[in-house]
């Protein structure tokens, strides 16, 4: 139940600004800021001049392609000249609309210069360079993309008093045609079956089992596929009874204050695994945990339908190598082992024609983390990342399928773990995560936690 909703099918959904983060920048914060305070007005590709209100100019944009691919990420670089100070906590706003149809908009909200330097510290005379990565859906339903910006508080929104803008003071930034979309070549990985009773659940991962598990390969920034500032990874085994699903996080500061059923644990620090065994886009089950082993759980009859009522009977356990909430030390990370039965991956439904699975039945599935450094804006990691700022984005998740005791299937070839080839995108965009508005945010987009 949560992430920044956006596209079921090829409808989309329309949301306000959300909020983000609190914006604190940092000594170093500033500094890394530096780079991207530009001492001269640039002549970006995309020259627009449009004025908020006297406060500032937003001299336009570069984009590091001509035609968007939908599903595949791009670069926009803004230009804003600062013209007066600002006193109160004004926030940027990115939209990405569909022209054409009713409703559709996705939010690609963020704190400037890869979140160092929030508006509330523009100073008079700034010339800001803020770079970040966006991407529509593979189901885009249009032939092009309008890109809108502006800034706003609350319920508030600077109005555009010089420049291409709608009714709404949001400025017209750019409008670029868009292409088919590139194929989507799922990720996939085979589970291996083990003896029942060969894994204890102390989240220590010491059986011999774990060790010759089939893993994930590091987990990408949600929203960009960029690598992730830590790394986490995902190992699955199975038996007549249970899959397992071991994460591992490095974590230089483990925290949580959630440690009842059901809280909201994707506003602080987390794991989540999403299965749609039948793999038919519509029902499926959504499980968490985090570093205090508190879970969340809930069956989704369709796209973000969460029914909190329904409880698994997951258990888990967790290892925290470090100190638990204190966030004046230095941890090394968390490890999380899940036991979930395999009938739980029917969530409230009687059948499922893959529940229980057999060698060679498939399910699609996505693992997540969430994590929240201390001061910093909240960060969302994945195996197949959506792309965008919605991780019940199904057509996105990849495939499980369940090997024999070798982690083969018979008469397919084997499928080899390799960790993501980083993609060299300078200064991207920080993955802040997932959910709509109304229930978390959305975006591709980037804001904090919000509810489930």
């Amino acid at each position: 139940m949560h992430r920044f909703a956006i596209v079921a099918a090829v409808a989309l959904f329309a949301f306000g600004c959300v909020e983000q983060s609190p914006d604190t920048p940092t000594e170093d914060d500033i500094k890394a800021a530096q780079e991207n305070i530009l001492k001269t007005a640039p002549t970006p590709k995309y020259v627009v001049n449009a004025d908020l209100e006297d406060k500032v100019t937003y001299l336009g944009l570069d984009v590091d392609t001509d035609v968007v691919t939908p599903g595949k990420a791009f670069t926009l670089t803004h230009y804003w000249k600062v013209n007066k100070p600002f006193t109160d906590d004004w926030k940027v706003f990115i939209h990405l609309e569909a022209p054409g149809t009713k409703k559709s908009h996705l939010n690609a909200d963020h704190t400037p210069i890869n979140g160092h330097y929030p508006v509330k510290v523009w100073k008079a005379g700034d010339i800001i360079r803020d770079i970040h990565r966006v991407s529509v859906p593979a189901n885009w339903p249009a032939k092009s993309v309008e890109i809108y910006v502006g800034m706003w508080k609350g319920p508030l929104r600077l109005k555009v008093t010089k420049g291409p803008h709608d009714k709404e003071n949001r400025i017209l930034a750019v409008v670029l045609p868009t292409t088919s979309a590139a194929p989507v070549e799922l990720k996939r990985i085979v589970a291996k079956h083990i003896k029942n009773g060969s894994i204890k659940l102390d989240g220590k991962l010491d059986e011999r089992a774990w060790k010759d598990a089939p893993s994930t390969g590091d987990f990408v920034r949600t929203i960009d596929g960029l690598p992730a500032d830590q790394e986490t990874t995902a190992k699955i085994l199975w038996d007549d009874k249970n899959l397992y699903v071991a994460f591992q996080c490095e974590d230089k500061d483990v925290w949580s204050t959630l440690d009842k059923r059901d809280e909201k644990l994707w506003t602080q620090e987390a794991v989540e695994m999403f299965i749609d065994a039948d793999g038919d886009g519509k029902s499926y089950v959504e499980l968490q945990t985090n570093p205090r082993g508190a879970i969340f759980d809930s069956y989704l009859p369709a796209y973000r339908q969460n029914q909190n009522d329904w409880n698994s009977n997951m258990k888990v356990a967790v290892k925290v190598d470090g100190t638990l909430d204190d966030r004046t030390d230095t941890d090394k990370g968390w490890t999380v082992e899940m036991a979930i039965p395999l009938t739980d991956a029917r969530g409230k439904l009687t059948e499922d024609k893959n529940v229980p699975p057999k060698v060679g039945s498939e399910w699609r599935v996505n693992f997540y983390r969430l994590d929240m450094p201390a001061g910093r804006p909240q960060q969302g990691t994945g195996w197949s990342p959506p792309l965008v700022g919605d991780f019940h984005t199904l057509a996105r998740f990849g495939v499980l399928a369940f090997g024999n005791d070798k982690g083969e299937i018979p008469g397919q070839p084997a499928v080899a773990t390799a960790k993501p080839e980083p993609q060299k995108e300078a200064q991207a965009a920080p993955n802040v995560p997932h959910r709509p508005m109304l229930k978390r945010p959305l975006n591709l987009r980037v804001r904090p936690a919000a509810e489930e």
